[in-house]
């Protein structure tokens, strides 16, 4: 189980200053949210994925624009990439840049992962590669693949003219601009999110290649990664403590927090700085947990609700359909008729 995705603080702020000069100030935008959305930045300075997602659709409603997460990330200045720009920059190649965006990508966003592969046509692509339970909206998937064309766009007018866009997504219609705004061709309903471009990109120098440089920028983005990876560890350690204890009734934090050496206010506190919550991973965890158990025919309900922690039946059944829009003897009559068709 992963922690809460979350995007980095200047991606907050580019979108922001994105409406301030379109006349929605921040101000006004919290009125409308109902919230000030500064302040549920975490003490990493990183803002929840859902949260991000909100904003750019509300700017979205509010500017009367369906493609605004392109247009903000096609106005993003180079400071929105942060760290992640500054090393591309002082990479020694093109392919050292690419690698950057690779390796650190999730100091950015810190959702799925980006993978480079090369064809046989003499085409590269870089795959934006996310949970198919947790797809982003298409504001966000605009929005990541127009910042990267924006602050690479000098390097791509001049060594790249032939570039493809493949999102999942279907053609929002004939209002949309994404294809002009990235100068490039997109290709709907694709299997994967990426990028596609000549390979010989990959041989170009980078803007300012500085060895000393990039080495010192490199240790420092390293640190930050290994602050999400710490937090990825806290995650894994209190879900499988959750998971220990689900037989046993609603797991507390309390006894969760004394397990791992802390008290339950550390324990809150730490979770409340990855942008989750004691009682999120306990949700998570049953609705995990309650697939293999659904899994196995010869399980009954009763059982599968007693080694979930649920005092009763009927919460059960109401958690499972929130979880999966069906209730448990639909999905297992579904599973098992989908495992028959298999084999035959």
């Amino acid at each position: 189980m992963m922690r809460t995705p979350t995007v980095c603080e200047e991606y907050v702020r580019n979108v922001l200053d994105f409406l301030d000069k379109r006349g929605i100030s921040e101000a006004k935008l919290n009125n409308v949210l109902g919230l000030t959305l500064t302040d549920h930045l975490n003490e990493q300075k990183r803002l929840s994925l859902r949260l991000f997602e909100i904003l750019l659709d509300t700017g979205s409603r509010l500017l009367q624009d369906p493609d605004f997460g392109a247009n903000a990330g096609t106005h993003s200045p180079r400071r929105a990439w942060g760290l992640v720009n500054y090393l591309g920059m002082s990479a020694a190649s093109t392919k050292d840049a690419i690698e950057v965006v690779i390796e650190f990508h999730k100091l950015l966003i810190d959702h799925g992962d980006i993978e480079f592969i090369s064809t046989a046509d003499g085409k590269c692509r870089l795959v934006w590669d996310i949970p198919e339970r947790q797809l982003p909206s298409r504001h966000v998937v605009e929005y990541f693949f127009a910042s990267w064309y924006q602050v690479n766009k000098s390097a791509l007018q001049r060594w790249c003219a032939a570039r493809v866009i493949h999102v999942t997504y279907p053609s929002p219609g004939q209002h949309s601009d994404f294809s002009e705004r990235m100068e490039a061709d997109v290709c709907y309903s694709s299997d994967v999110n990426c990028v596609e471009f000549d390979a010989h990109f990959l041989e170009r120098p980078a803007d300012y290649p500085h060895p000393s440089i990039h080495e010192k920028l490199l240790y420092e983005a390293r640190q930050e990664l290994v602050q999400l990876q710490l937090e990825d560890r806290l995650i894994k350690d209190v879900t499988a403590s959750i998971r220990k204890h689900l037989g046993n009734g609603t797991p507390k934090l309390e006894s969760i927090a004394e397990e791992m050496g802390l008290t339950a206010r550390t324990l809150q506190r730490r979770l409340t700085a990855i942008s989750t919550s004691f009682k999120y991973l306990v949700d998570q965890a049953r609705m995990e947990q309650s697939k293999a158990l659904i899994a196995d025919p010869n399980k009954g309900f009763l059982e599968i609700c007693s080694e979930l922690g649920f005092n009763d039946q009927s919460a059960f059944h109401k958690a499972f359909k929130r979880w999966f829009g069906q209730t448990p003897g639909k999905f297992r009559e579904l599973q098992l008729s989908m495992r028959e068709s298999a084999l035959h």
